[in-house]
């Protein structure tokens, strides 16, 4: 199994979230960018693989965007989101937070933590997530000199 894969799995059971995903371009360096969930840990399905992300839309979209993080809440009450967030309705996900996994200065993933029911995060999860993408950040590097 795939280093990353191994870590947000264990991650995704040490933090107690419903779900845990990595999203990322999968284009080549001459192509226009192309966002999908890459790695996923607590899925309720496969239908993830055919989400493609749109830079500034939907909350990976936008922390991809902005290189800061984002934190959505009641989300499956608001079904103008939907739309806009499909890990949050094909997974159910009702609470999301998503930090920036950045390279080199330049955001090359989004790490998302979320839950299936209200679940309020803390200061010190939000530092958790932000610290754990700078960790995949590095594991990056790793993969990549591999």
């Amino acid at each position: 199994m795939d280093t990353i894969q191994k870590w947000l799995q264990t991650h995704q059971k040490r933090l107690a979230c419903d779900f845990a995903g990595i999203a990322c371009n999968v284009a080549t360096d001459d192509k226009p960018k192309e966002i999908r969930w890459i790695y996923v840990a607590g899925n309720q399905s496969e239908a993830y693989k055919k989400i493609r992300l749109q830079i500034g839309r939907g909350i990976a979209g936008l922390v991809w965007k902005t290189a800061r993080t984002q934190l959505d809440e009641n989300i499956l009450e608001q079904p103008e989101k939907l739309i806009d967030y499909p890990i949050a309705r094909l997974e159910k996900l009702q609470v999301a937070l998503a930090a920036p996994v950045i390279k080199r200065k330049e955001v090359v993933a989004v790490l998302l933590l979320g839950y299936r029911q209200n679940h309020q995060f803390t200061r010190t999860e939000r530092e958790q997530l932000e610290k754990l993408a700078s960790e995949l950040s590095e594991l990056f590097e790793e993969d990549q000199d591999d």
